[in-house]
């Protein structure tokens, strides 16, 4: 710059029109960018007015959700806590000490995890805890229950303490806790003859949503890592074992999850003597994993497939063994490329386990189907009945749908 002259002033920013940015930007660039588009959403938000407007109109004033409170506990826990199932009525708090358990895991896994895990557990255990103030009488639910429910909150927060300030907090050792709750609370449902307090009860009476959790856990649990085999297996080179694989992925894709249960119940028992003891629940814990397993095999093959040959080449070219470019290469990429689709899976698995009712089972659809048909002067609150169930259903499955998002935002599916 020469000496004495004057710096030049800087022109002032010249800021957008007002109309193309923020809300107004929004709703002109995504709702109102053309005349049909602006049609469209005139059309579409008065839909949406009179569906709310009729909609809540009948949620708040004319439907009858006393029908709820009248089924309460039995779309938990089905017949598990009557005097048939349990002499005495003395098992109630055995579902609650599971409960516990698992919200303490839940608390440990918010370490470890964090973030959507973490809004998981807090609310599950809020959920726990306001139930402990439903208006049932006392005779219905007395203050051991309430007192019980309540102590999901404290449940939490050990898990937590415990997750933050031990050696427990290490993921394996989270992943041992997870096996050890799970087959816990098998066995607290079960009971153990002879020991005060753990009658046996028969799987005949688990019910509810406990039956539709234990079988969705379960599946999920066993389904991905024999899918994983499975997929691998029809991807060896060696012929017999892709056959098998083959063969099985094949027939169980190819036959509907109701007939397998209605096989497992009433066919492969004709295979063992008639003094073999029958498990309705373990068979359709292993129907219901190995079905699914069928089609996880798939979506993991789908993303084996999706990977470049040449990263596999240059593992091999780097000395690396095979197993060691499936295990440590080809594998995390691959189910990180399907994570919505194992996630889609597991949610189709859960909402699967509602055809149970096909052996005799009674999961929490089933106990709301049986107590209308049972109770003719409740039809009149069948869509209650039927909204209520659909809701929790959907809780479950947007929790598992919110979660799968937020892994792939972590992980960054679908970015470089």
């Amino acid at each position: 710059m020469v000496a004495g002259q004057g710096t030049t002033p800087t022109p002032a920013p010249v800021l957008p029109p007002r109309s193309e940015v923020g809300a107004v930007g929004w709703a002109r660039a995504n709702l109102f960018s053309s005349w049909y588009n602006s049609l469209l959403t005139v059309i579409a938000s008065a839909a949406v007015v009179l569906g709310l407007w009729f909609g809540l109109n009948w949620v708040v004033l004319d439907a009858e959700w006393g029908v709820i409170e009248t089924i309460g506990g039995r779309f938990i826990i089905g017949g598990y806590n009557t005097d048939q199932a349990c002499p005495g009525n003395d098992c109630f708090w055995r579902p609650q000490a599971a409960l516990l358990m698992t919200t303490a895991l839940l608390g440990m896994l918010w370490v470890v995890a964090g973030g959507v895990v973490g809004r998981i557990a807090m609310a599950v255990a809020a959920a726990a805890a306001l139930c402990a103030f439903l208006p049932y009488s006392m005779e219905r639910m007395g203050l051991d229950v309430r007192l019980l429910l309540l102590a999901n909150l404290p449940a939490l927060g050990v898990g937590w303490a415990l997750a933050r300030y031990t050696p427990v907090g290490k993921p394996r050792w989270v992943l041992v806790t997870g096996v050890s709750v799970f087959l816990l609370t098998v066995v607290l449902l079960r009971g153990i003859p002879g020991v005060w307090g753990l009658q046996p009860v028969p799987t005949l009476y688990w019910g509810g949503l406990t039956l539709n959790l234990l079988l969705a856990v379960a599946g999920i649990a066993l389904s991905l890592p024999l899918g994983i085999a499975l997929a691998l297996g029809r991807r060896s080179d060696l012929p017999i074992v892709k056959l098998l694989c083959v063969a099985f992925i094949e027939i169980f894709r190819g036959v509907p999850l109701i007939t397998l249960l209605f096989a497992s119940q009433h066919l492969v028992p004709l295979a063992f003597p008639e003094a073999f003891p029958r498990n309705s629940l373990f068979s359709a814990g292993v129907v219901i994993t190995l079905f699914s397993a069928a089609y996880m095999a798939e979506n993991i093959r789908g993303g084996l497939q999706s990977l470049h040959p040449g990263q596999a080449e240059a593992a091999r070219a780097l000395g690396l063994a095979g197993w060691q470019t499936t295990l440590l290469i080809s594998l995390p990429q691959a189910i990180r490329n399907v994570i919505p689709t194992i996630v889609g899976q597991f949610i189709s698995l859960f909402k699967d386990t509602s055809l149970v009712y096909i052996i005799g089972m009674v999961d929490m659809v089933e106990i709301g189907r049986t107590f209308i048909l049972g109770n003719p002067e409740y039809r009149i609150s069948t869509k209650e009945v039927f909204i209520f169930i659909a809701l929790v259903f959907w809780a479950f499955t947007y929790g598992m749908s919110y979660a799968s998002r937020r892994l792939e935002q972590r992980l960054g599916v679908g970015t470089r």
